[in-house]
């Protein structure tokens, strides 16, 4: 097992194209990292690079404690598991998984007690007789996933893998993956444009956009402590809510944007006071707006009239989408009465959850 190791991993293609900028990240022996973004954000070049089939412009990669920039793929003791699943067709799934061994030349017997052992823990013993195109996509990932068990490698790299399954398939294998990191205790770096995927994966979670890091921190602090306003907007669905306004100060401090005015609780004056008399986003998660007659336990809250656009029944809960004339909102309530589109709901706003960033620079405030 190993840590790996990002410094300052620059990735530029044709003098021009900033596929990833000074990258730092430093992942520990036996965790489970997920990298997570928008497409072209440079989340799988990130990968490719610790894989060794991208090349670096600059900056290092430790695997281990071993500098692997100039170490070849088959070299680097790393195992990865691709989004098209590249199995051989022509070959069973044993041959498959069996292949890497063989060219580096392993004992029929190895070779044998590895793919089995690969076979039982990912349950697929019966398929080993078949060939890919006999498989399902669910089964094929599997067998991907067993062609890189049965090299016992250092780092495990996944590039988006569940991204060709259906969505009840991708529910299912991503608790496979995260039960099989638990059994073999291996660091693995998986990457996804997915953001359920990377919350429910992730002992640790890379935001990227645009090429940069945005953040690097645990699900929960991600969820809870955004440091900008596009991981607030990216982490969580539906995606937190933004409203731009204006910070007075009359009797209280308040929120202000068109009709309505929310009163900002005490713990928030401080960081706010220098934001007076200018505008400023905040930002509220779709689960922290009610309807003002079902408000449970909230003490701090506010509340506004909205017109509602939208109903979205999902079951044990509705997404109501509401509008206050300048902006969309979306709450996430418990499935009751459901509200009359085009008629105006009274909306409660738990204020001692709400987020506030700099309409200039989208830093949190």
């Amino acid at each position: 097992m190993a840590r790996v190791l990002l410094k300052d991993v620059t990735k530029v293609y044709e003098k021009e194209v900033m596929a990833v900028n000074k990258a730092n990240i430093a992942i520990n022996d036996k965790e489970f990292v997920v990298l997570v973004g928008p497409s072209g954000c440079g989340k799988s070049t990130t990968l490719r690079m610790v894989a060794g089939l991208e090349e670096v412009s600059s900056g290092e990669i430790f695997i281990g404690d071993r500098l692997v920039n100039d170490v070849p793929p088959k070299d680097r003791d790393i195992a990865m598991v691709f989004q098209n699943y590249a199995l051989y067709p022509h070959m069973t799934v044993y041959e498959n998984m069996a292949f890497g061994l063989k060219l580096r030349k392993y004992s029929k017997h190895e070779i044998e007690t590895r793919v089995n052992e690969a076979a039982e823990i990912l349950e697929i013993r019966e398929l080993l007789n078949r060939k890919p195109k006999a498989l399902s996509g669910g089964q094929r990932q599997r067998v991907a996933v067993g062609r890189a068990i049965v090299r016992k490698p250092q780092v495990f790299l996944f590039d988006e893998p569940l991204s060709n399954l259906d969505a009840k398939l991708r529910v299912q294998m991503r608790t496979e993956i995260s039960k099989l990191h638990s059994r073999l205790e291996t660091t693995m770096i998986y990457v996804t444009h997915d953001q359920m995927e990377a919350m429910t994966m992730g002992d640790r979670i890379v935001v990227m956009k645009d090429g940069n890091i945005q953040q690097i921190d645990t699900p929960l602090n991600l969820y809870h402590q955004p440091v900008n306003k596009f991981v607030a907007g990216f982490i969580g669905s539906p995606a937190m809510n933004f409203l731009t306004g204006t910070i007075t100060n009359s009797d209280g401090i308040w929120f202000e944007e068109g009709k309505i005015r929310l009163k900002i609780p005490t713990k928030y004056h401080e960081s706010l006071k220098s934001n007076i008399n200018q505008h400023i986003i905040l930002g509220i998660r779709p689960e922290d707006i009610y309807e003002s007659s079902f408000t449970p336990g909230i003490s701090e809250k506010s509340e506004a009239k909205l017109l509602v656009e939208v109903v979205e029944p999902m079951g044990n809960e509705t997404f109501l989408y509401l509008t206050t004339g300048k902006h969309s909102l979306v709450a996430r309530v418990n499935s009751r009465e459901e509200p009359v589109i085009g008629k105006p709901l009274e909306i409660a706003f738990d204020m001692g959850k709400v987020h506030f960033f700099n309409k200039e620079t989208e830093k949190a405030i």
